[in-house]
């Protein structure tokens, strides 16, 4: 699999791939394979035991050495061992790992979802509460998805409506025909006229449309009359932004957060205050899957600081899919620095396809195993 043409990360420029020679980038990636096996500290004499490298474990020792001076290894103060850092897995995903393909009884059981969905018609909610289920399943790690969102199309017009003396109906109507509608607290005295202007104003500031030398000097000194207004304006700006920008929180799933209890990193109190607060901020999580949606990469894996998580020494890995009518999603899994990156991209890659196929009607499935 090419990792370059199947997703990103956000961490090494091309150049990093020559900072290492070729026995620092064994000694790394061995180093990296062993301790997301296992998590725990990875020792030279540990290493020459199993490493490709036909030399003592003193040499091995001196690039483990020099790796922790660059950077990419540090020693926890419990053990003599070495454990990769940020800018280690950074190195590891971008230029050292070897992606695989799921197994052959994982395609089955991905196939039995598609399978399952076709023969029981279900909703897609179900759908995709299966998808990411299956994913938290297969990884154990934390799983979340994003339902279908349209993506950001250019506002085509805004409208406003007086229903009662403070209150006032914001419509709001995009390229694409999705029509938006809120109720907005208005002051009182507010006039059907202002109403009117306001919403001329709203047009000329957030819809791309091309206006005539005169429309523009009827805007300007629309706006100069209705300066008394600006605090009014202000507040409609930021609730058309927001209804056009962040998707209903009912549209994110979240699934497997009991398995960080089995990650030995979560063996602390800390940690696990950190994982609750994580789940208590779900609109956070929400804002963070749309915003990756911006990214035309399949695949992209955020690593560490990276990862726009509350918590530290976390990984982000997301897969975009595709929805019915030109609408987009993703499918994520969030676990330690130490996750298995290439058993998690090979999940989601499949899995993100699969609901791609499902969502927009294409019947190719694999089929599953029926033996």
């Amino acid at each position: 699999m090419n990792a370059n043409t199947l997703f990103q990360t956000e961490a090494c420029a091309t150049d990093d791939s020559l900072a290492l020679n070729d026995r620092q980038k064994t000694v790394l990636r061995e180093v990296c394979d062993a301790f997301i096996s296992t998590g725990i500290p990875v020792g030279s004499r540990t290493l020459s035991r199993s490493s490709r490298l036909s030399c003592s474990p003193a040499t091995i020792r001196n690039e483990m050495a020099d790796l922790e001076l660059m950077g990419y290894l540090y020693s926890p103060h419990t053990s003599a061992g070495r454990v990769p850092t940020e800018k280690g897995y950074k190195f590891y995903v971008n230029f050292l790992i070897e992606f695989e393909r799921i197994s052959q009884l994982e395609e089955s059981l991905i196939g039995r979802i598609a399978s399952i969905s076709r023969e029981t018609h279900l909703r897609q909610q179900d759908i995709l509460k299966s998808a990411v289920q299956y994913a938290c399943q297969q990884t154990k790690l934390a799983g979340v998805l994003l339902a279908p969102q349209q993506e950001h199309s250019n506002l085509r017009s805004i409208r406003l409506f007086r229903i009662l003396d403070t209150k006032a109906m914001l419509v709001t109507v995009d390229d694409c025909g999705n029509i938006n509608d809120q109720v907005v607290n208005i002051p009182a005295a507010t006039s059907d006229d202002v109403l009117e202007k306001l919403s001329i104003l709203l047009n000329a500031q957030l819809c791309h449309q091309q206006y005539h030398q005169y429309e523009q000097n009827f805007i300007e000194n629309t706006r100069q009359i209705l300066s008394r207004y600006n605090n009014l304006l202000s507040q409609l700006v930021k609730q058309v932004q927001n209804a056009v920008n962040d998707p209903d929180t009912n549209s994110i799933f979240l699934e497997g957060f009991l398995n960080f209890f089995d990650q030995p990193e979560f063996n602390e109190p800390e940690k696990l205050k950190q994982m609750v607060c994580l789940l208590d901020q779900k609109e956070n999580l929400l804002k963070l899957l749309a915003k990756s949606l911006e990214s035309k990469q399949e695949i992209v894996v955020n690593i560490g600081s990276d990862s726009g998580l509350a918590i530290k020494d976390m990984s982000f890995v997301t897969a975009r899919y595709r929805g019915p009518n030109r609408t987009f999603g993703k499918i994520g899994l969030i676990g330690p620095l130490r996750m298995d990156y290439s058993r998690v991209v090979a999940t989601l890659a499949r899995l993100s396809n699969t609901l791609s196929q499902l969502l927009i009607g294409d019947r190719n499935f694999p089929e599953s195993d029926k033996s």
